[in-house]
């Protein structure tokens, strides 16, 4: 099963390479804003929002020039890009007080609006907007600051680790959620449980994320972050060489999740690997 840990290694890709490879030839463009917003949480990827119409023609410019610039693709693999047919989806355009095409709204992986840009983007303009939101440093060194004024606090430390793992400094955030998980009295300590798990994953050390994922499933039966967990577990099986078993996870996963978006990449991963659906 080769071909699902490639298929592992596109979705998720390394922190170390992030910055220099592109997993795809086109943007992996996603159409149901909630599984959009889902999978920006899951991944802590901000959203890029392109709002068109069927007869806008510099939607259309946008399509053909700038979507389609290397540039624009490498950088939206660090993005959870969502293409929404205003005309359809007309009550999610008014929620977001669309009134002119084409329009790019980019928000925060919880979804709060940071930034809009209006009309026909050139490939380097719209990869100046996306730098300057991918390289935003201000949260994260205030965070940082937080921490600094009060390292006991574990709440202080847990938010500081969630940007860091944002930014995709997966090693740096381990030592912080460790000292979380250590305080067995913080409400954080579910959180950073799993949220150790993935960094491991992120940094391709897979045996070690499927041990602590297994750990926090085990710890935290109920918890609203199960299949969070069984979809990085499942993964995580399959990238160690735990074929079978990471498989029939991914199956359960793909047949029984609540969640849209995480049923939906289970399946899509499940094809990737040739591991079928039966």
């Amino acid at each position: 099963m080769r071909s699902i840990y490639i298929a592992i290694l596109a979705l998720f890709c390394l922190a170390t390479f992030s910055s220099a490879c592109s997993c795809g030839e086109s943007i992996d463009w996603m159409s149901d804003y909630t599984s959009g917003l889902e999978r920006a949480r899951i991944e802590r990827k901000p959203v890029m929002i392109d709002f068109y119409t069927s007869w806008c023609y510099y939607c259309k410019v946008l399509d053909v020039r700038t979507y389609t610039d290397k540039e624009i693709i490498e950088l939206s693999d660090q993005l959870v890009s969502l293409k929404i047919n205003a005309e359809r989806e007309r009550q999610l355009a008014r929620d977001y007080f669309i009134r002119a095409y084409p329009i790019i709204v980019f928000l925060s992986r919880e979804g709060r609006e940071i930034k809009r840009v209006y009309g026909y983007q050139s490939p380097s303009a719209l990869e100046r907007v996306i730098r300057k939101i991918l390289s935003d440093s201000t949260r994260v060194e205030a965070l940082g600051a937080a921490y600094e004024k009060d390292p006991k606090n574990t709440e202080s430390a847990y938010l500081y680790a969630d940007e860091l793992m944002a930014k995709g400094r997966f090693a740096e955030a381990e030592g912080f959620l460790k000292k979380v998980v250590r305080d067995k009295r913080s409400p954080r300590k579910e959180d950073a449980t799993l949220d150790l798990g993935i960094c491991k994953f992120r940094q391709g050390d897979f045996k070690q994320a499927a041990g602590q994922v297994s750990k926090f499933l085990t710890s935290f039966k109920g918890s609203d972050r199960t299949e969070e967990a069984r979809l990085f577990y499942g993964l995580s099986l399959v990238a160690s060489g735990q074929e079978e078993e990471g498989i029939g996870e991914l199956k359960s996963l793909h047949r029984k999740a609540s969640r849209k978006w995480i049923a939906e990449e289970a399946l899509r991963q499940l094809n990737l690997g040739g591991g079928g659906t039966g």
